[in-house]
């Protein structure tokens, strides 16, 4: 769980990046217990001040300074849409008491990102805060199952191992399917070895995810039908804390394999053509 100190701190900082429109992570020792979060929601706040119809991938389980940088938006009258493949109703009881009421009455699409459709016009901005490494490995469990949202392994043998090596070109597919001409399409990633990594979650059960290296990241920012207007990385130091790096090929020694959270992290704000 997030210590509140750190919650407050990347959702102060975001919120000013949201305003100004400046990326500003936080970074340096004060950060040496933080998460990925310090860094990239910041980051990706900073892009969305202009955002009139904006889908978030992965809403359900988005964490919450994300949320309540998602929340600010829709304060300044961005028209805000979820996207994910469990409802958020499943997951109430992990929102933040003093949001939850908001968080549950955006409306959310439950269905696959990777399957969707335009169903009311197109979205001028499309953010995806460390979801994408899930996608092809997280299936919804039944809506019986009160334990857990997904299918998970009790063994890390039993975790679901691989995903369709096309998942990244089926999203970005998806993206510009749903996205306007110009639109802006916001991903962050965690960044290291370039396979599927073993996490255990909170019940204790395992999954994994896919950790990108710079051909697997290549992927996503040469596609032919975007222009990357912007790239970020970010290393995890035990002893410095969060430090940006200055290219994907910094981040390669990283992994959080079977750790609390991610130790390389990569972004990229890119528009449609």
């Amino acid at each position: 769980m997030i210590a509140k100190a750190e919650a407050t701190a990347v959702l102060g900082r975001a919120l000013a990046c949201l305003e100004n429109g400046v990326p500003d992570p936080l970074l340096g020792p004060e950060t040496v217990e933080w998460s990925e979060r310090c860094v990239e929601v910041p980051w990706m706040a900073a892009h969305l001040g202009s955002a009139k119809r904006l889908l978030d991938v992965g809403w359900s389980m988005s964490p919450p300074e994300w949320l309540g940088v998602l929340l600010a938006v829709q304060d300044r009258g961005t028209g805000l849409t979820g996207i994910d493949i469990i409802s958020p109703k499943r997951v109430r009881t992990r929102y933040p008491a003093e949001i939850v009421e908001r968080v549950l009455e955006v409306p959310v699409r439950v269905e696959s990102i990777l399957d969707a459709e335009p169903v009311d016009g197109l979205f001028d901005v499309i953010a995806c805060v460390s979801t994408l490494e899930h996608i092809g490995f997280d299936v919804a469990s039944p809506p019986t199952d009160s334990r857990t949202a997904f299918v998970r392994g009790a063994t890390p043998n039993d975790a679901i191992s691989e995903r369709n090596p096309f998942t990244d070109r089926l999203f970005m597919d998806s993206a510009v399917r749903l996205l306007s001409p110009g639109g802006s399409l916001l991903i962050s990633v965690p960044a290291g070895k370039g396979v599927p990594i073993l996490h255990q979650d909170s019940l204790g059960l395992f999954t994994h995810q896919f950790e990108y290296d710079a051909m697997s990241w290549q992927n996503i920012t040469r596609d032919e039908r975007f222009t990357v207007c912007s790239e970020a990385f970010f290393r995890f130091d035990n002893a410095k804390g969060w430090q940006e790096a200055l290219t994907f090929d910094h981040l390669t020694d990283q992994t959080s394999a079977m750790k609390p959270f991610a130790t390389g992290c990569a972004m990229v704000h890119l528009t449609l053509n």
